[in-house]
């Protein structure tokens, strides 16, 4: 068994977490010297703190770990992650890391990277993935998950932080019932080397988009990414049996599911900062008093377009925006049964299983259909949610995106 670390954290200062992390890297015995390092952050909203709290990877533990993996030895880092608001550079430009990492670590835009195939023997569903090079090459990979509640997965932890490593054509597929088999199968193809979560503060509530933050005060790390995230949820106030893809890895041999199996640095501080984090909800009746709703009696995924809408039905409330929906409508799932007087101007039908009611509205295919393009059929009709990263952040993103282009990549 290797060791679980859980230390005391009190905030995101930077010359304290650098510290912090090195002292990690060092006790851990992380050999990294003069190798090629991977880090894969979650920005799954890319907005620099306050906004981004509680959904993604502080930008200061980002930098701490790059610093304390080239005072480690690592002879070259790469930072790699992708951007639900454009183009891959946006990830970094929108959290400000552009000119803190300089010096210290590669920027690599996920969807620039180069791409092979890889099979997975006996999956649980998905036999093939296309994944970046670097992640099956670099010497060793590190996981920065945000620790957060998902409407989708239960958790976002460092297993599920894979995840990310797809592109968005990729990811969709199985996005739905058999999104914990998915993500299990993506472990397989490599796990990381070292987990150094973001446990400091973490997101309750509607998670990952509109997750509402909780102070822990801790750092969650280890080489061990099943035990760092069976540690997670007991931090969350989860039963990590209850969490499919954890307990798939497990039955599979991959890692341990209770917590006596785990050798953990302070026990005492797991018990001092657990909290029982508020789980999210698919539910879509709070907001039938102000848009109709119909959802098929058959199908109708919690993991898929069910989540998808409440998902962006959050972002609406949560941007106090919620009144310029109303008379709106979403038919998705199979048997749908249309509202009697729906207007088709303002109808949506979500998701190939509802495509019996295509002709009812503005029909959108996919299983699922994503957020973005629920929001996108919406904003069409000048209905728009606020952005919540800095519109020159933003830019940015898409001018170094434009700049790559022309360069050729």
């Amino acid at each position: 068994m290797t060791t679980t670390f859980l230390r005391d954290c009190p905030d995101y200062d930077p010359r304290r977490l650098r510290l912090l992390v090195a002292r990690l890297f060092h006790d851990a015995g992380l050999a990294i010297r003069g190798g090629t390092v991977l880090v894969k952050p979650s920005f799954v909203y890319p907005a620099r703190p306050p906004h981004s709290l509680a959904v993604s990877t502080h930008p200061a533990l980002v930098v701490a770990v790059a610093q304390a993996l080239r005072d480690h030895g690592a002879r070259r880092v790469v930072m790699a992650e992708d951007s639900l608001l454009g183009p891959s550079e946006v990830a970094f430009a929108a959290m400000g890391l552009n000119g803190e990492l300089s010096g210290l670590a590669e920027i690599l835009p996920l969807k620039d990277a180069e791409r092979v195939s890889v099979e997975i023997d006996d999956p649980f569903v998905e036999e093939r993935f296309v994944v970046p090079r670097i992640w099956l090459e670099a010497d060793c990979y590190v996981s920065l998950p945000k620790l957060k509640v998902n409407l989708y997965t239960d958790v976002t932890l460092s297993v599920k932080n894979n995840f990310g490593l797809l592109l968005q054509d990729h990811r969709l597929p199985n996005h739905h019932h058999g999104i914990h088999r998915k993500i299990a199968d993506l472990f397989r193809v490599r796990p990381p080397d070292f987990v150094v979560a973001d446990s400091i503060v973490v997101g309750e509530g509607q998670g990952p988009m509109a997750a509402d933050p909780v102070e822990l005060g801790v750092l969650l790390a280890g080489a061990d990414p099943l035990a760092v995230d069976v540690t997670a949820c007991h931090l969350m106030g989860f039963d990590p049996g209850e969490i499919e893809h954890l307990r798939l890895l497990h039955e599979a041999g991959l890692g341990p599911l209770a917590l006596d199996r785990i050798e953990l640095e302070d026990p005492d501080l797991l018990t001092e900062r657990r909290r029982t984090l508020r789980r999210p909800s698919t539910d879509l009746t709070p907001f039938e008093d102000t848009v109709q709703i119909a959802c098929g009696d058959e199908t109708c995924c919690p993991s898929g377009c069910k989540g998808m809408l409440r998902n962006s039905l959050d972002q609406w409330q949560a941007a106090g925006r919620l009144e310029r929906l109303r008379g709106q409508t979403f038919v998705l799932g199979k048997p749908a049964r249309l509202p009697p007087g729906a207007d088709p101007r303002r109808t949506l039908v979500i998701g190939d299983c509802a495509v019996d009611h295509a002709g009812a509205g503005t029909f959108l295919p996919g299983c699922p259909v994503s957020p973005l393009s629920i929001v996108g059929a919406l904003a069409k009709r000048g209905i728009v949610v606020p952005l919540k990263a800095r519109k020159r952040d933003i830019a940015r993103g898409y001018l170094e995106h434009a700049w790559r282009s022309l360069r050729g990549g």
